[in-house]
């Protein structure tokens, strides 16, 4: 039976910014869940709603405590995805040069004003479940501007691996090299897990099915809930993808970001994990025809006339090179990294690599070992540990 948290009738009663909550074993798991963060993708909106309804009239035992987190909550009023900026684009800009608390009253971004307030809602979350919680696990909800299946974004980490694992749709590791300042990277950079779930279309009543089968299964594989087996068989079937796109987990091989929406154009007819060929004419962009670099899957092609991220070609991970990259990250030999040829560690967590000295494998040796990769300038890669 749904409860709301008393903590949150208490410190949160004044803001629209926790949805509802629902409070069962103090001493189980914490989920929260994000939706609405762009504002014109509310399938997870609708879907967390219907959960809620649904814990209300069934007589659920929660062991453990569930929030509803809600985004972007102006770009909602206005059906846009943002109004001034990305709001899941920006967690990384906080503590540095470019972050948005250096500018002065109105010439804030609604978006920065909107982080702020889910920032104080999950500060006060983990204040009230730090000596009790066993674990927080983190859910944000998305859908796409084409037709897709579902499937799951992660940062490459083995406590991520282990949530998506466990359910029947592709996975993308290593979404934060290529999409920066998600809300998920930052969770993730504070420690706890976190994935990110894409139901299908924006308008698609699919989106919303699919969104519903992911939180009640997340929930079960939480055991903050227990689906009998008829349950979990019925949800497993909602999310299942095309049997022409295997449910294994796949990474980014090629990003085609744009500076100017209003001057990129996909052709029309690209659907999520259609299989692409090199050569293949994909978009125009300032009027020059894009064909594909490289063969295989195209991934969260744009047909929306927000977003600066083109499109993508991902490619499916060798189930060996999983199993590798388990192993190593659980071993000792990573701390041998720093004697490779120009390889140089500025602390525990980072290193930085010479590419006129290391110029083979670089990223997929740093990878197997669990780290990060970004490019820092033409010759030099920063990688982070995860």
């Amino acid at each position: 039976m749904l409860q709301e948290t008393e903590f949150l009738k208490t410190n949160l009663s004044k803001t629209e910014r926790i949805r509802w909550s629902s409070a069962g074993d103090p001493n189980g798991p914490v989920i929260v869940l994000f939706v609405g963060i762009h504002g014109n993708e509310t399938a997870g909106i609708e879907a967390i709603d219907n959960i809620k309804e649904s814990l209300k009239s069934d007589d659920w035992d929660l062991h453990g405590t569930i929030y509803a987190v809600t985004g972007n909550i102006e770009a909602l009023k206005k059906g846009v995805r943002f109004v001034d900026v990305d709001l899941n684009r920006l967690w990384e800009l906080f503590d540095t040069e470019q972050d948005y608390s250096r500018l002065n009253g109105p010439d804030h971004p609604s978006e920065y004003l909107e982080s702020l307030q889910i920032k104080s809602a999950l500060d006060t979350i983990f204040e009230h479940h730090r000596n009790e919680a066993v674990e927080f696990i983190f859910a944000d909800l998305h859908t796409t501007s084409s037709e897709s299946c579902a499937f799951i974004l992660l940062n490459d980490t083995l406590s991520n691996r282990d949530i998506a694992r466990k359910f029947p749709v592709p996975q993308i590791l290593g979404i934060e090299e290529n999409i920066h300042g998600t809300l998920l990277s930052y969770i993730n950079n504070l420690g706890y897990k976190a994935i990110g779930f894409e139901a299908g279309a924006h308008m698609a009543v699919d989106s919303i099915n699919r969104s519903e089968a992911f939180l009640w299964m997340l929930f079960h594989n939480a055991k903050v809930i227990q689906l009998d087996k008829q349950a979990i068989n019925y949800h497993a079937t909602q999310l299942q993808a095309h049997p022409d796109v295997p449910d294994t987990y796949y990474d980014i091989r090629y990003h085609h970001y744009i500076e100017d929406n209003t001057k990129f154009e996909m052709l029309e007819g690209f659907k999520n994990f259609d299989i692409i060929e090199k050569g293949t004419p994909l978009a125009y962009d300032h009027g020059e025809l894009i064909k594909a670099e490289i063969s295989g899957r195209i991934f969260m092609p744009l047909y929306q006339q927000s977003g600066n991220d083109g499109f993508m070609i991902i490619d499916t991970v060798s189930p060996f090179w999983l199993r590798l990259s388990s192993y190593l990250r659980k071993s000792f030999v990573h701390k041998l990294l720093k004697y490779l040829p120009g390889v140089s560690q500025l602390d525990n967590q980072i290193f930085e690599v010479n590419l006129r000295i290391a110029r083979f494998l670089v990223k997929d040796i740093f990878h197997l070992f669990g780290y990060r990769v970004t490019k820092k300038d033409e010759y030099t890669l920063t990688c982070y540990r995860r």
